[in-house]
């Protein structure tokens, strides 16, 4: 039988090295090759050569098997033809020079593709046709006649893959029809990304651009919502998260808390479902940085992932903690504004209080209390009266605090029930325990004013013992 393969010993008809190149085969360390009709594994051994973690070749030529076998003995070869393929998957799989001498050409692109691992690539060598038309055109050959498909009609065989064609590869003498190099890959479904702030437009884009195209656009609050509410699978960490802290106004931060918490891959996992696997738009937002972290995780389920970026357009909206600051200084604000007006300081305007004292402490020269307040009026007296050991002061001016929890467990309209006051020591060391113990905080509207002495919190009633 003729020498078709070149190599350093042995002349052939193929101009092998230069194909080689022409190839383009992406590097093959680690990887798994096969070769559809081997010759006598020029291709096989390069593989090994670039590292390959296995190199497969197939060929109906026992010589050319038997040859190949003693020049690579590293490699698999294999006796057989294409109509029963080694088990895979491979992760580059070339057939070169053969594709006209299957019956079912298309068949055989489709069982190749089939072997492929998920990010395989299928490297052709074929001979077009030169013709406009979409059509097999039927070629003689000095030996016989072979059917080509023309680029035309190789763009409708090819539709269900992504491919590209890589340039021509080498003519060798002979040729009827110039031959060219396809990579050719599984299609991945696409997930275009729409992961902006609040408040950028993103559902205004997903539905004026990606519905009008029929995509499916995956709604990243609806998704959830349907697992705080148990709709859809989750693990149950991410779902007591989500079900605890679930607002349709606070979606932005849930989605950081559940990233921040391990969540993100469980989050990808869902739109994925939503998506049914095939392409969607993602109209959610993700923290900025944890934006790599999705596109990879879309990478590893089958996507290939589109990020869309753009400018808001109009004033950007605050963060929401720094929102939330500036509603509470503003109320707090109103709430000193009322307490400035005078007060009566009659024997009638004694209004009892209900409060606590809840923290004590000595921060640089001065005794510092904390607490709450309030009176049967739902509103906090206009001074304060700090009594112990280190002395005594009326403070009509201190520090209000939001209590939420206060409000919750006394179901008053407002939060503004705190305190937080500082008064002097006047270098005197003092023994906490000892302030604690004589400690008396009063409140009222005024000197003439003051209610009972709050009471210690429970902590601090042991210390006043102790």
């Amino acid at each position: 039988m003729a020498q078709y393969q070149s190599f350093p010993d042995a002349t052939g008809d193929s101009r092998t090295l230069e194909k080689l190149k022409a190839l383009r085969l992406p590097p093959l360390a680690g990887k798994r090759f096969l070769d559809v009709g081997c010759n006598e594994g020029f291709f096989c051994g390069y593989a090994l050569f670039d590292g390959a973690l296995r190199a497969v070749g197939i060929d109906s030529s026992a010589l050319f098997i038997s040859r190949a076998r003693r020049r690579f003995p590293a490699g698999e070869f294999l006796h057989q033809g294409w109509e029963e393929l080694p088990d895979g998957p491979f992760d580059v799989i070339l057939l070169a020079s053969a594709l006209h001498y299957a019956e079912d050409q298309p068949g055989l692109i489709r069982s190749l593709v089939a072997r492929l691992a998920h990010d395989g690539v299928l490297v052709l060598e074929l001979g077009i046709a030169s013709s406009p038309k979409e059509e097999w055109v039927n070629v003689e050959r000095g030996i016989d006649e072979r059917l080509f498909p023309t680029m035309p009609l190789l763009r409708r065989l090819l539709n269900d893959y992504a491919w590209k064609w890589m340039g021509p590869s080498v003519a060798q003498s002979g040729d009827p029809v110039a031959r060219h190099v396809i990579h050719v890959y599984r299609r991945r479904p696409i997930a275009y990304l729409l992961m902006e702030p609040p408040a950028y437009g993103k559902t205004s884009i997903a539905t004026g651009l990606f519905a009008e195209a029929r995509i499916p656009v995956v709604s990243g609050d609806s998704v959830i919502a349907d697992l705080a509410a148990g709709k859809r699978s989750a693990s149950d960490a991410l779902r007591n998260l989500l079900a605890d802290r679930y607002s349709p106004f606070r979606i932005d931060e849930l989605v950081r808390e559940a990233f921040d918490h391990g969540g993100g891959g469980e989050l990808v996992d869902a739109w994925v479902s939503a998506a049914e696997g095939e392409t969607f738009a993602l109209d959610g937002y993700v923290p900025a940085e944890w934006q790599d972290y999705v596109k990879r995780a879309l990478i590893e389920a089958g996507y290939m992932p589109v990020a869309m970026h753009w400018e808001r357009v109009g004033a950007a909206l605050p963060a929401a903690a720094d929102r939330d600051a500036s509603a509470e200084n503003y109320f707090l604000h109103l709430s000193e504004e009322l307490t400035e007006a005078p007060s009566s300081e009659g024997p009638d305007s004694r209004l009892p209080m209900q409060g606590f004292i809840d923290e004590v402490s000595v921060e640089e020269g001065f005794l510092v209390i904390r607490g709450w307040v309030v009176g049967q009026d739902g509103k906090m007296p206009r001074c304060l009266q700090i009594r112990s050991v280190a002395g005594s002061h009326l403070l009509e001016e201190f520090e209000r605090q939001l209590r939420p929890d206060v409000q919750k467990y006394l179901g008053l309209p407002h939060a503004v029930c705190g305190y937080r006051v500082r008064v002097p020591l006047a270098g005197k060391a003092v023994n906490l325990a000892k302030l604690v113990r004589t400690l008396e905080v009063r409140a009222g509207n005024g000197a003439n004013s003051l209610g009972p002495a709050l009471t210690l919190a429970g902590h601090l009633a042991l210390r006043s013992r102790g």
